[in-house]
């Protein structure tokens, strides 16, 4: 009777890694003939990895600025070894004031991918200063009983910021004192 002895690869049963994998077998008969065959099994890898992104995050703007950087995790597991994890925008970024997606996408070392979104929302909570300027005092022109008077109000912020002032410079002020209100407002 011929025996068969398998000199190179596996064996069957076993777990085979993804790739080709050679089995080569050598069969011998009773005179002492051998003879080579060869198998070749191809493992694919087409299972996509898990990734996991973290819940929504909301963070305040940085003092003095209208973003903030924002230090997130995603991870990934996978049937084989090796997923990587990439973001976009990556963690550590300056996000703007408002909401914008993170996408994380895991790949595997055979091409699969899988993804997964969450949101940054940064909150402008710093108000905005305003800049008015010391109370004015003029004179009406000779034989008036009002005059323009102009002045400059200013703000700053984190953030754009607008102002409105009543009533504006230059406008006509009777005799007397009137009070100017300024309010300065941003977006948030």
């Amino acid at each position: 009777g011929a025996t068969t002895v398998q000199v190179q690869g596996q064996g069957s049963g076993n777990a085979f890694p993804v790739g080709t994998n050679l089995e080569v077998f050598q069969v011998t008969d009773a005179a002492g003939n051998t003879s080579n065959c060869t198998l070749t099994i191809t493992v694919i890898d087409n299972v996509a990895p898990m990734v996991t992104c973290p819940a929504n995050i909301t963070v305040n703007a940085a003092n003095g600025q209208c973003g903030a950087p924002v230090t997130f995790t995603a991870t990934a597991t996978d049937n084989c070894s090796g997923a990587t994890v990439t973001t976009n925008p990556a963690s550590g970024s300056v996000f703007n004031v408002g909401t914008s997606t993170v996408t994380a996408t895991a790949t595997d070392g055979c091409g699969n991918s899988a993804t997964c979104s969450f949101t940054v929302t940064v909150n402008d909570n710093q108000a905005p200063s305003i800049n008015c300027p010391a109370n004015i005092t003029v004179n009406a022109p000779s034989g008036q009983c009002s005059t323009a008077v102009n002045y400059q109000v200013g703000t700053t912020d984190n953030c754009a910021s607008t102002v409105t002032v009543s009533p504006v410079s230059g406008s006509i002020f009777a005799v007397g004192t009137t009070t100017v209100t300024a309010v300065a407002t941003d977006n948030a």
